[in-house]
Formats: C-alpha cells, sequence, structure tokens
C-alpha cells in the first residue's frame, strides 16, 4: 500500500491489514478468497487517490474562511447510530474528516472528544481503543502552534493505537464504508464554503482552489464506487452506490464543463452557481449519512 501520514491511510491500513490474514496460496484459492484480495486491492488503489484528509480544512484556513460548526457533524449524534454497524461505519469516517477540520481551526478540546468518539465507534465494531495521554498531550500542542505534518503524524498515532479484532467477514466492509463517509465529508466541507462565502468580486477569485479540490476529488469517488461494488451486499451499500453513482454523473457533466473552462477559458469567472447541483447532491448524500 501506498505509505503516506494522513488520518485515513493510517487508520484504514489497521482495519484492512490489521486482522487480516489471507491465505498465501498461489493455487486452489476460493472465489471468497479472491473477492477480498480485490477488494484490498480496489481500496489500496483508494488510498492512493484520496487527497490528505488535511487538505481541504488548511484550505479552507489559508483562504480566510471562518470556522463554522455546520461543516462537522456533532458527536452528541453518536446515540443515534448504535446497534447499526453500516451507519457506525460511515460516521467514524465522517468524524475522521471532522477532526482535521477542527484541528485546522486549533480547537484541541474538541479534537480530543472527537477522538474519543471516534474510538468508542471501534469499540462498538469490535475494535479495543488504548489511549495514550502522553501522545494526546503532545497533539494537543501541535494543534495550537498549527503544525500541519505533525498534526497528520501524529492523528496516525493514535489511530494505529488501536487493536483491530473484527471479525473477518466484517472489517472490510465496515473499513470500505468508514472511507465513503470520509469522502463525503471532505467534500461536503469544501462544498459548503463555496455555498457560503460571502458572494465579492475578491472572493470570487479564492473560490477557484476550492473548486479544484472538488473536480479533483473525481477519480476518488470513481474508486470508492469500485470498492463499494465488492463489497457483499446489504441495503446500506447499495443506496451509497446508488448515491454515488448520481454524483459520478454530475462530475461528467458540470464538473467536466467547469474544468475545461478554467483550462480554456481565460475570461470564465466562476461563481457560486456553477457548484449548484453537486452541491445539492452532496448535502443529500450526507444528510443520509448522518441522520
Amino acid at each position: 500500500m501506498k505509505s503516506t501520514n494522513t488520518i485515513l491511510t493510517l487508520l484504514f491500513a489497521v482495519f484492512l491489514f490489521g486482522c487480516t490474514t489471507i491465505p498465501n496460496k498461489e493455487e486452489g484459492k476460493s472465489a471468497e478468497e479472491l473477492a477480498e484480495e480485490q477488494t484490498i486491492h480496489d481500496i489500496d488503489q483508494l488510498l492512493g487517490d484520496l487527497p490528505p484528509p488535511s487538505l481541504v480544512p488548511f484550505t479552507l484556513k489559508s483562504i480566510g474562511a471562518d470556522f463554522d460548526r455546520q461543516h462537522i457533524n456533532s458527536i452528541e449524534e453518536v446515540g443515534k447510530y448504535e446497534g447499526n454497524r453500516d451507519k457506525l461505519a460511515l460516521n467514524m469516517g465522517v468524524y475522521a474528516s471532522d477532526i482535521s477540520y477542527l484541528a485546522a481551526y486549533g480547537h484541541e478540546e474538541d479534537c480530543i472528544e472527537y477522538l474519543k468518539v471516534s474510538h468508542s465507534i471501534a469499540e462498538s465494531l469490535g475494535d479495543s481503543a488504548i489511549y495514550d495521554q502522553k501522545q494526546l498531550d503532545e497533539f494537543k500542542g501541535h494543534i495550537k502552534d498549527q503544525n500541519e505534518e505533525e498534526i497528520s503524524n501524529l492523528l496516525g498515532k493514535l489511530f494505529l493505537s488501536i487493536s483491530v479484532q473484527m471479525e473477518e467477514d466484517h472489517h472490510l466492509t465496515m473499513a470500505g464504508l468508514a472511507l465513503t463517509g470520509s469522502f463525503v465529508e471532505g467534500l461536503y466541507q469544501a462544498l459548503l464554503t463555496i455555498e457560503t462565502f460571502p458572494d465579492t468580486e475578491e472572493n470570487k477569485k479564492l473560490l477557484e482552489p476550492l473548486v479544484k479540490i472538488v473536480i479533483e476529488e473525481e477519480q476518488a469517488l470513481q474508486d470508492i464506487i469500485t470498492v463499494l461494488k465488492d463489497l457483499p451486499f446489504d441495503e446500506t451499500i447499495a443506496e451509497m452506490i446508488i448515491e454515488l453513482s448520481i454524483l459520478d454523473k454530475i462530475y461528467k457533466g458540470d464538473m467536466k464543463e467547469i474544468d475545461e473552462k478554467m483550462k480554456n477559458d481565460p475570461n470564465f469567472i466562476l461563481t457560486k452557481d456553477a457548484v449548484r447541483d453537486i452541491t445539492i447532491e452532496l448535502k443529500r448524500i450526507r444528510r443520509n449519512i448522518i441522520e
């Protein structure tokens, strides 16, 4: 697997390989073993195509976007997901992206609370979480110093402290859904900022880096759809495939057109209306995940 010091790569590498034992056989593999290997291959590809989770929140801060709690899912919502493994997995991914957003804006205490909730969800999914207070204190210090690289490194170490004990026939599904939730949340944060950014001539110039981030998520979206199609069928997975496929059509239509205009038309002026359709669809998908 491609090695990057990001929350997602480290967190989901644990899920994928911490509890996976694939038979070391070149011949006579069962259909289930081959299917699992294909899923792992496709998640590996997805992890390689996902941008660092710190990219969106630190970009938001760099262009002067204010901190807004609408960009994150409240940890008070966790109780609604109890007893629903799919919902827990999706929202563990959501909270992974939320932790990056909180860290980018220096909310160290909230970060710690969200980390604790993420560990609690992991426990509900079959893992045992281990806390190291020294690491948590170090993490707070890096948030205060706004050290983006160290924030990512420390989050990775904290997530690696999880001892993965998930049943073999569940962990790939949980990892795939968690990756889906994190992808949706990161894209939501970018699009919501575009939607709520003050509509001034100066700000129109600042929209371009955010729209580029949105456009560059297309490959990751396609990878996620591939991963979900690999997983054992259930209602949640089927729903996510349908929803993300609609998003994919918008990428192939409106977003492709915007990308071409940005590249080829020097007179093209980007406005918030350009991403209205993808924003509406993404907000609906995200609402289905967190409610």
